[in-house]
C-alpha cells in the first residue's frame, strides 16, 4: 500500500511523488506541539469575556502551518484534536456547572470538527497547491455551518464572534450573515499562513523574486476583500435609517439555578415569593421612567401563567394578577418568561404538555397571549427520540440525565411550540406608535434562522420592529458564559437590521442597536460588567427601515461554502483512492 510522500509514502514511488508535492515541512513533535498551543491561546484571547479580537486575524496561522507543513498526518490530527478539546474544556467550562456529563461530551464533539477541517487543509496545500486565502476560508467557515445546524446546532465560537465590538467589520452580516465574517477573517489567516508556508518552500527567496508572484497576488485579493468589507461598514453605518422606538424597561435578576441546592450560595436560596418582590419592586421603581413594555427574564421564577394551570398554586395566581395589574395601572405591556402545562389526556406519550414560554400582558387586562419556544435544547429542555421507532434509546437517554430526578424516570422534555408569533404594541409614551415584535426566548438568540423567522424569513417584508431575548443564564453560575452570549446575540440585530433588548436572568441584559451597538448595559456602562448585578435599565429600542438580504434569503454563503468544503472532501478521498491503486 503506497501513500503521498507527506504520509510516510513506500521508497518506491518516493520519487515520483517528490515531483508532485515536494519534499519540505516540519516534523519534530516539540514544534507541532507549539504551533498547536499558539492557535489555542490566541483562539482563547479573542472571545468574550477577553474579546482581543486583533488577535482573530493571526489565530488560526499556527495551526495552519501545523497542518500544512508537517510531513507527519496522523500527528496532525491527533494534536489538532487534542487542541480542539483543550480549547473547548477551557472556554465552555461554564457548562460543567450545569452538566458534567454534557460539558464533556458537547467538548468532545465540537473538537473533531478540527481534525476533519485539518484534512481538507492539508489536501489543498500539499497535494493541490491551492492558495489558503481562497481555500481556507470556504473551509472553516463551512465548518461553523456544519456546526451550527448539526444535532440541533451549537453555533458557539465563531471567528466572527470575535468582532462583536468591531462594528465597521460586521456590517456585512446583513448580507452574508456571521459566516461571512468569518470568511473574512478566515481569509486573512489563511494569507499568512499562505506567505509562511511559501517561504518554507522557497527556502526564503527574496519577496521580489518570481516565485513569490503568487503570493504578491494572493495579498492584494486578501486586502481587497478587507478594504471592501470596510467601505460598506462604513456606509451602513451613516444610512440614517434608524429611528427610537418605544421606551423599554429590561429587568435583570441575579439568580444561581442548580439541580443540586447544596451547590448554590446562600445568597442564591431566595424562594419563587422572594423572586416576585424582587422584580415587583424593580417594576415599580422604572415605573417612574415611564417605559411603554416591561421584560422580565426566562423563568424569572417558577410560574404557570396559562388558565390550564395558573389556579393550581396560589404564587401563581397572585404572579398573573401581580404582572396584569401592573400592565393596567401603568398602561404599558409586560413580556415574561413562563411555563405552560396543557391537559392531554389522550396524549398516549404524555399527559400534559410542558413548554417554555413567553407570556404578553397587555395594557387593557386582557387574557395575555403566548409565544411558545420552538427551537428546545437538546438535554437540557429535550431527550431526542421520544416518539417512533427509537423509544427505548430516549428512555436510556433519559436515565442518564441529572433533570431525571434521582430514579431516572422522571421525563422532563417539553414540547415545542408550533409557530414564529409575533406580538402588536402601542407605544403611550412621547414616541407613540404602533410596533411589532418577537421574543426568541434564551438560546434562540444565538440560532441564527430563529430570528430570521421572527423578521420575515423568505418574505418580501419586515415583520417586527424589535426582538426581546429573554434568557435565564443562571444554569452557568457568574462568569464567561454571559458575555459570550451577549456577543453572539449582536449579529442577530445586525443581520436583520433589527434592535434587540435582552432581560437575562444573571445577566448581560442590555439593549443592542441594529448596526450592533451595546447600550445600556444593566448596572453598568460596558459588558464586561456583567454577572453577580441585579437591577434594571430604561432606554429605547431602535428601530430600523432596512429589510436586508440575509433575513430574505438566509443561509445561501454558508451552506455554498460548506458544499465547497464537502467538494474538497471529495477531491481528497478521490485523490487518496488513485494514489493507494497505483
Amino acid at each position: 500500500m503506497n501513500r503521498i510522500a507527506d504520509d510516510n509514502s513506500h521508497p518506491k514511488n518516493k520519487a515520483e511523488v517528490d515531483v508532485r508535492v515536494g519534499v519540505w515541512g516540519i516534523d519534530g513533535h516539540g514544534l507541532l506541539v507549539a504551533l498547536a498551543l499558539g492557535t489555542l491561546l490566541s483562539l482563547s484571547l479573542i472571545f468574550a469575556p477577553i474579546s482581543f479580537w486583533p488577535a482573530a486575524f493571526i489565530c488560526m496561522v499556527p495551526w495552519l502551518v501545523m497542518v500544512g507543513a508537517s510531513t507527519q498526518a496522523p500527528r496532525v490530527y491527533l494534536y489538532s484534536g487534542l487542541m480542539a478539546l483543550a480549547f473547548f474544556l477551557l472556554n465552555m467550562r461554564w457548562l460543567y456547572f450545569a452538566t458534567g456529563p454534557g460539558y464533556f461530551a458537547l467538548s468532545a464533539y465540537q473538537a473533531v470538527y478540527f481534525p476533519f477541517a485539518a484534512i481538507a487543509v492539508r489536501h489543498v496545500v500539499r497535494r493541490r497547491r491551492w492558495p489558503l486565502a481562497i481555500a481556507f476560508p470556504f473551509i472553516w467557515t463551512g465548518c461553523e455551518m456544519v456546526r451550527a445546524v448539526m444535532i440541533s446546532g451549537f453555533p458557539w465560537f465563531f471567528l466572527s464572534h470575535s468582532l462583536h465590538r468591531v462594528l465597521t467589520l460586521i456590517q456585512i452580516s446583513d448580507l452574508v450573515g456571521a459566516y461571512g465574517v468569518t470568511f473574512l477573517v478566515a481569509a486573512v489567516n489563511g494569507v499568512i499562513a499562505d506567505l509562511i508556508l511559501h517561504n518554507l518552500r522557497t527556502g526564503r527567496a527574496a519577496w521580489w523574486r518570481p516565485e513569490w508572484r503568487p503570493a504578491r497576488r494572493q495579498v492584494i485579493l486578501v486586502a481587497s476583500l478587507v478594504l471592501l468589507v470596510i467601505v460598506y461598514g462604513r456606509i451602513q453605518l451613516h444610512r440614517g435609517t434608524t429611528s427610537a422606538g418605544p421606551r423599554l424597561a429590561i429587568l435583570q435578576g441575579d439568580y444561581i439555578n442548580t439541580i443540586y441546592p447544596e451547590e448554590a450560595k446562600d445568597h442564591d436560596r431566595s424562594t419563587d415569593e422572594e423572586k416576585l418582590e424582587t422584580y415587583l419592586s424593580m417594576m415599580r421603581a422604572a415605573s417612574a421612567l415611564q417605559p411603554d413594555l416591561y421584560l422580565l427574564p426566562e423563568t424569572p421564577w417558577i410560574m404557570y401563567l396559562n388558565p390550564e394551570a395558573r389556579d393550581f398554586h396560589p404564587l401563581w395566581r397572585r404572579s398573573f394578577a401581580a404582572l396584569r395589574d401592573h400592565a393596567v395601572r401603568n398602561g404599558a405591556f409586560v413580556v415574561t418568561g413562563s411555563a405552560t402545562r396543557i391537559p392531554t389526556p389522550d396524549d398516549l406519550l404524555a399527559r400534559e404538555h410542558y413548554q417554555n414560554s413567553a407570556t404578553v400582558f397587555a395594557p387593557d387586562g386582557r387574557e395575555p397571549e403566548r409565544y411558545d419556544k420552538i427551537h428546545l435544547v437538546y438535554f437540557g429542555e429535550l431527550v431526542p427520540f421520544r416518539s417512533g421507532s427509537f423509544r427505548w434509546l430516549y428512555f436510556w437517554l433519559n436515565r442518564l440525565m441529572p433533570f431525571s430526578g434521582p430514579d431516572g424516570t422522571l421525563e422532563y422534555s417539553l414540547f415545542p411550540g408550533s409557530s414564529f408569533r409575533s406580538f402588536t404594541m402601542q407605544a403611550v409614551s412621547r414616541q407613540g406608535g404602533s410596533y411589532r415584535f418577537g421574543v426568541p426566548i434564551c438560546y434562540e438568540d444565538v440560532m441564527p434562522y430563529v430570528a430570521r423567522e421572527f423578521t420575515g424569513a423568505g418574505s418580501n417584508a419586515k415583520q417586527v420592529d424589535f426582538l426581546l431575548n429573554i434568557s435565564n443564564d443562571g444554569w452557568f453560575g457568574r462568569g464567561i458564559q454571559q458575555p459570550q452570549h451577549l456577543a453572539i446575540c449582536v449579529f442577530r440585530a445586525v443581520e436583520n437590521r433589527v434592535g434587540v433588548a435582552r432581560a437575562v436572568n444573571t445577566g448581560v441584559s442590555a439593549l443592542i442597536d441594529p448596526s450592533g451597538r451595546i447600550h445600556d448595559v444593566v448596572r453598568g456602562d460596558r459588558e464586561d460588567r456583567w454577572p453577580g448585578e441585579c437591577g434594571y435599565a430604561v432606554a429605547n429600542v431602535a428601530v430600523d427601515s432596512r429589510f436586508t438580504w440575509y433575513t430574505r434569503y438566509g443561509d445561501w454563503f454558508g451552506w455554498g461554502c460548506a458544499a465547497v468544503w464537502l467538494l474538497i472532501f471529495l477531491d481528497y478521498w478521490i485523490t487518496r483512492a488513485r494514489e493507494l491503486a497505483e
